[in-house]
């Protein structure tokens, strides 16, 4: 297993065509680049590594994969070339893309060969329903209408009833089994695979699925074999796809793929030291031997932070002692993913609820939360829950699934969190001091989206520093020079003289990073007005969990962690 050095090394895995193909993901067009951009322009990158090796995709050429990249993300190298040399900086890797043989050792080999028909893999599915369509649409319109700008990129509808945001639609395929409507029912023959209305065939599928499965992959390899101590694949997170179908906006299931890649035996030098053979009279002593053993990896955590329960990794995983995944989620009826009751009600709650079978080895645990989950709420949970849990099990590696649709502002409108509870999420886990895998998921502002992985990007950096509420306090009513207005004196249009004082001042160094640093002039720029900085407060939701919630949590995880205490040992 991998020791985590201090400061720990980090990964950021990332391409050209990754950002291409990743860009035309239908629910989330165009935020892989507005991710990769921001955390360019803000320093956290180190690029310079990109042309040691030629593992990843692609064929060669004149340019180089650097400068293919600076050019994918609206870059021309000089954003960062004069930043401090000593500055911590994620260094980044390119994908190996995953061969037919990597996507079968969890997919079905039909559903992966489904795949690479790219935009022809619908073709054998069912037409879209109307209802499902409608809701598609919905989520699309909603993002114009959120707290940033929406991407070029993104397609646009017109507005609909606020509830439909609610409702995630669902491929009606799951692992063998429909449901809809809570109702168990046989899949139908034409919708096999589950390339239908929340997940449609579109042209670059075939390339998509393989790097962002690669990504997950690659970072994944990074880890187990001792190169990076944490390693970042923003592109990743797919956490519904299903061993033979997509679903909910995945197509392919990264995050299984890459637990099953940390778990994977591999050679290992182990140093032992052994008496050394003596006569009578002479003192005892010791050599050192080195010598090659094959080793596993026990113990994987799986924690999932998206807002909808990370069924597709449960699944996976159900019947495993050695990956425990614990998923924290909004739960309600009707909230995708919407599954039938229990199969056996006098034991189990219904799946993705808190009493929910925990699967043959006790380690598929979720914690549901109510509308309107504040960052106390999810602290909460983090201190009492989550923390007991890993102290008692003792994770030797942690996969972390950073959804940020739980973020207010986002089109789904269903939580409340800032951008400040991701962050605190995150500190808390990189305190394990374990060899951790980020992986991205949710989250339907790409701009918010952008802003909250680039802030936890500085926190794994160690150069993320908290908000200094004087200063902040201290400014109300009258903006500095190079800093936000506040949200109160805000509009949609900016003035071009306020403009120029925004995007032109001097630059704040980026030797720290915080809420309030201003984002640095580049070609997205325009796309986060009309604050100009990386804080995403918190909205005004009433947070619906109450104490009784709480203690039933607590009541329910008690049990839980005392077998995973006896279960570690």
């Amino acid at each position: 297993m991998s020791v985590v050095t201090t400061p720990p090394r980090v990964a950021y895995i990332v391409s050209d065509e990754l950002i291409k193909y990743a860009d035309l993901l239908p629910s989330n067009q165009g935020r892989s680049s507005l991710v990769h951009s921001l955390a360019h322009h803000l320093d956290l990158l180190d690029l310079d590594r990109l042309d040691d090796h030629d593992k990843g995709i692609g064929t060669s050429s004149a340019a180089s994969h650097k400068a293919k990249l600076l050019q994918a993300i609206g870059a021309d190298g000089s954003s960062a070339s004069s930043g401090d040399l000593a500055r911590r900086r994620a260094v980044a890797y390119r994908p190996t893309a995953a061969s037919h043989q990597q996507l079968t050792s969890y997919h079905e080999d039909s559903f992966v060969r489904q795949l690479a028909k790219g935009a022809k893999a619908g073709n054998n599915e069912q037409i879209p329903s109307p209802d499902a369509a409608f809701k598609r649409r919905r989520l699309n319109g909603a993002s114009s209408d959120s707290n940033s700008a929406a991407s070029d990129t993104t397609s646009h509808a017109s507005g609909n009833s606020d509830e439909e945001l609610h409702f995630k639609p669902s491929s009606s395929s799951v692992s063998g089994r429909s449901r809809k409507r809570g109702c168990k029912q046989s899949r139908p023959a034409k919708n096999q695979f589950g390339l239908q209305d929340d997940c449609p065939a579109f042209d670059g599928l075939q390339q998509y699925v393989p790097l962002v499965a690669g990504a997950a992959v690659t970072a994944a390899n990074l880890l187990a074999t001792g190169c990076a101590d944490i390693a970042i694949a923003w592109d990743g997170g797919r956490h519904h796809a299903k061993k033979g179908a997509s679903s909910g906006f995945c197509y392919i299931a990264d995050v299984v793929l890459a637990i099953l890649s940390l778990r994977k035996p591999r050679k290992v030098t182990v140093t032992t030291n052994v008496p050394r053979v003596r006569s009578e009279n002479q003192e005892e002593e010791q050599e050192t031997v080195r010598k090659t053993t094959i080793k596993r990896v026990d113990r994987v955590m799986y924690l999932d932070l998206d807002l909808h329960w990370g069924d597709g990794v449960e699944e996976a995983f159900h019947s495993t002692p050695n990956v425990l995944t614990l998923s924290i989620h909004h739960y309600a009826p009707g909230f995708f993913p919407c599954y039938a009751a229990s199969s056996d009600p006098e034991r189990f709650s219904p799946p993705g609820s808190l009493n929910s079978d925990a699967g043959t080895g006790g380690k598929t645990l979720n914690i549901p939360l109510g509308m309107g989950t504040s960052d106390a709420s999810l602290e909460r949970v983090m201190e009492s829950t989550v923390q007991p849990l890993v102290d008692a099990w003792d994770p030797e590696m942690v996969v972390v699934q950073c959804g940020v649709d739980g973020l207010a502002g986002d089109p789904m409108a269903v939580w409340n969190l800032s951008a400040a509870a991701y962050v605190k999420a995150i500190q808390r886990v990189l305190s394990w001091k374990k060899p951790t895998l980020l992986l991205g998921g949710g989250g339907y502002c790409s701009e918010n989206a952008a802003r909250c992985w680039s802030l936890l990007t500085a926190v794994c950096l160690g150069r993320f520093k908290e908000r200094d509420h004087s200063k902040r306090n201290s400014s109300a009513g009258r903006p500095l020079q190079g800093e936000p207005l506040p949200l109160t004196e805000q509009k949609e249009t900016i003035p071009s003289d306020q403009k120029d004082i925004l995007q032109n001042s001097a630059s704040p160094s980026l030797a720290t990073i915080s809420y309030d640093t201003a984002i640095p002039d580049h070609k997205f720029w325009p796309n986060y007005a009309p604050t100009y900085s990386l804080d995403v407060p918190a909205g005004e939701m009433i947070d619906q969990n109450d104490e009784a919630h709480f203690e039933a949590i607590s009541k329910t995880f008690t049990e839980h962690i005392q077998k995973a205490d006896s279960g570690s040992r």
